[in-house]
């Protein structure tokens, strides 16, 4: 094999497949990607088994062939070499060469039969969504994806379709939740949860083109933008019925400044120690107050807010909040908080509250 391509270009596009690479693999040949080089495109592929991503783009093929090469290692050499051209060939079965200006380097390689063959279910139904709602969607409810996997059923972000002409995306660790979203054309019923790294993944190629397809098979998720596609293995537990924590009532909202709030929520996070990350709020007339205390000092922030008729004093993870907030566009956010064991709802609407929705428990402070 032997082939010359553009640095930027590479380095773009392994950094679509290096993402997806096992970095604790059973078998070393999935911490590889592989490299085809065939008519006239260099094709890239990486799985760790439960997803993969394979993506192709032009390319100058010298000599048609494949190889295997270390995923991190092939990523942190091109992501150094200076601009311009970069040539890469096999040497022998066990090396390959990367020229660049000024000079090479040679690493080592896996045989490219011995990679895992990629799964391409073809019993998927597609629709298309606008990859700028669907990136919306998930960077506003990646945040709040669960990490246990002694609950594997809130390791993934739950895609709710079963409403025509809507996708929703929801989230949840079991302390905090994270809903949103958009009007699509879609007339297909159905619903699945999509692990937390494929999630990632996938954010970092649709933005390539203005219009992706996803698709659903037999426990298999795709997404595909004509050039490049990821597809992953579905979590296989029911997700909770999310619909049953979502409030029923959104008493005492309030408008608040975003950045005025996480400033203060910043700064009261502070004096806090690790293992305690709760702020004690107080809502009352004009002015919401936020005290923060540890051993290591105390904190107090006043924010101005609208007339509340019930003065409120709760506790919440600080964290919580703070990653909440982040997730808004808006400046301006409404804040609900029935009463001390209610959970603080975030949202930007009054008029379509379930545009998004962040839903954080309380705690005792």
């Amino acid at each position: 094999m032997k082939l010359s391509v553009d640095k930027k270009l590479f380095y773009k596009y392994l950094s679509y497949v290096q993402g997806i690479v096992d970095t604790r693999p059973t078998m070393l040949i999935l911490s590889h990607v592989l490299l085809e080089a065939k008519g006239g495109k260099l094709f890239l592929s990486s799985t760790d088994l439960e997803s993969s991503v394979y993506t192709s783009f032009p390319a100058n093929i010298i000599e048609e062939g494949c190889v295997c090469l270390p995923a991190k290692k092939i990523y942190e050499i091109v992501e150094k070499t200076p601009e311009g051209e970069i040539q890469i060939q096999t040497i022998n079965d066990l090396q390959a060469q990367i020229d660049y200006k000024k000079g090479k380097t040679k690493i080592k390689t896996q045989n490219a039969e011995d990679f895992p063959q990629i799964p391409k279910p073809d019993d998927f139904v597609y629709r298309a969504i606008k990859s700028e709602k669907l990136d919306n969607l998930i960077k506003k409810t990646l945040y709040c994806i669960g990490s246990d996997d002694l609950r594997k059923n809130l390791t993934g972000i739950f895609f709710d379709m079963t409403q025509n002409g809507k996708i929703r995306l929801v989230s949840t660790d079991g302390h905090r939740m994270s809903l949103a979203e958009e009007n699509i054309e879609n007339s297909i019923v159905e619903s699945f949860t999509l692990p937390k790294r494929a999630s990632i993944e996938l954010r970092k190629f649709i933005k390539d083109s203005e219009v992706v397809n996803i698709g659903v098979g037999k426990n298999f998720f795709i997404c595909d933008d004509g050039q490049t596609s990821l597809l992953a293995r579905l979590v296989d537990v029911k997700f909770p019925d999310y619909k049953q924590v979502l409030p029923t009532s959104f008493k005492n909202t309030i408008k608040i400044e975003k950045k005025q709030l996480t400033d203060a929520l910043q700064r009261a996070s502070v004096v806090l120690q690790e293992k305690n990350k709760g702020v004690k709020i107080y809502i009352g007339e004009n002015k919401m107050e936020i005290r923060s205390t540890s051993d290591d000092g105390e904190t107090i922030e006043e924010v101005p807010v609208d007339k509340l008729t019930e003065p409120l004093d709760v506790g919440f993870n600080v964290k919580y909040l703070i990653d909440a907030l982040g997730t808004y566009e808006e400046q301006e956010v409404c804040l609900s908080i029935g009463d001390e064991v209610s959970p603080a709802c975030i949202f930007s609407s009054e008029d379509d509250r379930y545009r998004q929705l962040s839903v954080v428990m309380p705690m005792r402070v």
